[in-house]
């Protein structure tokens, strides 16, 4: 699955190519980019559904994916196989 960021500030997030104080805790940087690595090797949004650890919900207009019980990735569906990941969330904020 393709996937893009709307932002640069996700995509150094992702390649790691950050530098200073972060607005995220480190642990949360490393399984954000655990979590997108994942989202990549599915093949289409059918896998992506079926994988449990994910936890993938609607939110508003959004969806999201869980990093860990308190962050979440929200992204949109771009394209049957393009997602659009939109930024790193609180959970229930």
């Amino acid at each position: 699955m393709e996937v893009k960021f709307i932002s640069v500030e996700l995509w150094n997030y992702y390649t790691g190519n950050y530098s200073g104080k972060q607005k995220l805790p480190q642990d949360i940087i490393e399984r954000f980019k655990d979590k997108v690595d994942f989202i990549i090797v599915a093949g289409h949004i059918g896998e992506l559904s079926r994988m449990r650890s994910l936890n993938i919900e609607k939110i508003g207009n959004h969806w999201s994916a869980r990093i860990n019980k308190q962050y979440r990735i929200e992204f949109d569906f771009i394209k049957p196989n393009t997602i659009l990941i939109l930024k790193i969330s609180k959970h229930y904020e």
